[in-house]
């Protein structure tokens, strides 16, 4: 549901970011806007908050921001607020990012690793998803040491899982289904 919500919201404030030629400013503007929500708790606290007006909650932002808002971003944000939306912002972030990369014909791929990649790495795991994909792709680190090792790759609506974990778990599957006599 948070999906498609978020994808809605983000075809319309691309839309409008086109018209207004206006598309990797906005991306920007997006960008610096989750970094102050995920660093600032009490800024998530007053957006999340169900009493706080939406007044409040624009003015919170504007505090919190390094940068002045634009206008376009701040009716925006404003519809988002008044629409009980705003706590869906991460994901309307995400999809305006990966439409943003569509446009550009260029794909995103979230690479979740045990231990940050060394640059040939990354240089050579760039060069293999664009063959595989046929399109350019940028590589989004996370590191999870919980994977213990190894990676898992999310592009578009495909998983690939090459950690550690994930052949523990398959492991424990097939074991499970295994029947003793």
């Amino acid at each position: 549901m948070e999906s498609v919500i978020a994808e809605k919201y983000a075809v319309a404030l691309l839309q409008v970011a086109q018209e207004q030629k206006t598309v990797d400013a906005i991306a920007s503007e997006i960008q610096a806007i989750q970094k102050a929500v995920e660093t600032n708790p009490d800024l998530r606290t007053t957006l999340e908050h169900p009493r706080a007006k939406a007044q409040e909650k624009l003015e919170a932002l504007r505090r919190n921001m390094n940068q002045k808002l634009s206008s376009t971003m701040e009716n925006f944000l404003m519809l988002l607020i008044m629409k009980k939306r705003i706590k869906h912002f991460k994901a309307v972030a995400d999809h305006y990012e990966r439409l943003c990369y569509e446009m550009k014909g260029k794909a995103i791929a979230r690479v979740l690793t045990a231990m940050p990649l060394a640059a040939a790495q990354r240089e050579s795991l760039t060069e293999k998803l664009t063959q595989m994909f046929g399109m350019a792709v940028e590589l989004k680190e996370e590191v999870k040491p919980g994977l213990i090792g190894g990676m898992m790759i999310y592009l578009g609506d495909q998983r690939m899982d090459g950690s550690v974990l994930g052949q523990l778990e398959k492991m424990k599957q097939r074991m499970m289904k295994v029947e003793i006599d």
